[in-house]
């Protein structure tokens, strides 16, 4: 089967470094979609061929890797990333070189690409609703307590506008 045969996707989940246990679920699930899209003909009667790469939980592989996979793999759809960092990473090279990026992770919003399909819940959907309930059951404090980031920044300036 040769390259034409075939769609050709960019897979970016680490098996290695801090998030690969994350990660690994998170490119079982990918790898696991693929399959059953081949399983049942493919898209348009053709398989989906995943290429992955490790960026090993590394900001800069992400990005690095991401160029590489629409520059010499010539891939111009990648499923990809669990951290913001890493997504923020990916973004402007998937913008200037006109890819597709599906990140599946919930993110903080307040970012809007046409070239990204944004897969995962932003806190108005998900931590607002639980915050609500909270202070409907057990009053009006409520502490956060988590890392220091990107998506727990944003997290607590949507919760402080509440």
């Amino acid at each position: 089967m040769t390259a034409k045969d075939t769609w050709k996707v960019g897979v970016l989940f680490s098996t290695s470094g801090v998030t690969s246990i994350i990660e690994k679920s998170q490119l079982n699930g990918a790898l696991l979609a693929i399959d059953e899209i081949n399983e049942n003909g493919g898209v348009l009667g053709k398989p989906i061929e995943p290429v992955a790469y490790d960026p090993g939980s590394v900001v800069k592989r992400y990005g690095e890797l991401a160029e590489t996979l629409i520059v010499e793999d010539k891939i111009s759809v990648i499923f990809g990333c669990y951290m913001s960092s890493t997504r923020k990473e990916v973004l402007p090279i998937v913008e200037r070189r006109n890819a597709m990026f599906f990140y599946p992770t919930l993110y903080e919003g307040f970012e809007y690409s046409p070239n990204v399909m944004y897969g995962g819940a932003t806190p108005n959907q998900n931590s607002v609703p639980l915050a609500k309930y909270l202070m409907e059951t057990h009053g009006k404090r409520i502490y956060f307590v988590g890392s220091d980031y990107i998506y727990p920044r944003e997290s607590n300036r949507v919760m402080r506008n509440m």
